[in-house]
């Protein structure tokens, strides 16, 4: 009996990975749309996501972003919120699309002596037709670098939309 029930959730485990591979394959992403860019003011859902390829180990997604000024010049300012908001344009309308986010930056130096990566690859999912966004917060001292950075989304091979953001030192 235990090998059956081994057996049947073996089965469908590969009939789940089969079917969400299917469903993927279905969901075309023609373009995104940028809506809007600069600095936002976020509430967060509480939720930590660990993602091992960002330098933080971890995003805290939003349930809102609003959008206080639209800039691509950022203060180097520990809580300043930037970004930009988008829509992924495809089919079917409503559809969940993955996408990966990468964000460049120029590297950190965090308190235990090592030295980040320069970009962040952060795998994430959005619906089609669905105003999104991706923001990334300078939590920490050592994230508040001085720089070229930019966010950018990519499906596939595919560069969909982006920005680049000149963070500058506080004042």
């Amino acid at each position: 009996m235990k090998y059956m029930l081994v057996k049947l959730l073996a089965i469908a485990a590969v009939n789940f990975a089969v079917t969400a591979a299917i469903a993927q394959e279905s969901v075309i992403v023609k373009s995104a749309e940028m809506v809007d860019y600069g600095i936002y003011k976020i509430e967060l859902t509480g939720n930590h996501v660990a993602v091992p390829s960002a330098a933080a180990g971890a995003v805290q997604p939003a349930y809102q972003a609003v959008l206080v000024a639209e800039t691509n010049q950022i203060s180097a300012t520990i809580g300043n919120c930037f970004g930009l908001q988008f829509i992924l344009r495809g089919t079917p309308d409503g559809a969940w699309a993955d996408v990966v986010i990468v964000v460049n930056h120029p590297a950190f130096k965090k308190p235990d002596g090592t030295v980040s990566g320069n970009s962040d690859r952060v795998p994430w999912h959005y619906r089609i037709g669905e105003k999104v966004g991706y923001t990334y917060t300078l939590d920490h001292d050592w994230e508040a670098v001085s720089g070229k950075w930019t966010i950018e989304i990519w499906r596939g091979k595919e560069r969909l939309v982006g920005k680049e953001f000149l963070v500058t030192p506080a004042k």
